[in-house]
């Protein structure tokens, strides 16, 4: 399964409660989400590839995230919904601060595994 930008796109609006009561994403909810999306997205999809990865940008919500489809369904959400709660001023800070704290657990839980260095040119001679 490959995650679109708009799945996490979707699941963040949900963590901030921008939802109808039937559970449908509201339709009023602030067109400039959107616009901070995607350039929230590249950072945090930055953040969360290995030094030994690069990372694809993405340009719209359609776009495919290019994280593992657990970071993106897992972490990526709580990070996004963070930053865009931001722009709710005082009001929006305790959720952000909450789903900041979220995001950065879940960072650390589900990081990538460090990976032995392979010594190619017998640098170290055999002293591995």
């Amino acid at each position: 399964m490959t995650v679109t930008a708009k799945q996490v796109y979707d699941a963040a609006l949900v963590l901030m409660d921008e939802v109808t009561d039937t559970g449908i994403i509201a339709p009023d909810n602030p067109t400039y989400y959107q616009n901070k999306a995607v350039i929230i997205l590249n950072a945090l999809q930055m953040e969360l590839t290995p030094a030994s990865q690069e990372a694809i940008l993405i340009t719209s919500l359609s776009d495919e995230i290019t994280v593992s489809d657990r970071l993106a369904l897992l972490v990526l959400p709580y990070g996004l919904a963070a930053h865009l709660m931001m722009a709710e001023g005082d009001s929006g800070m305790t959720v952000a601060s909450f789903l900041n704290n979220r995001y950065e657990e879940l960072k650390r839980k589900n990081s990538s595994s460090i990976q032995p260095i392979e010594d190619k040119y017998d640098v170290l001679g055999g002293w591995e």
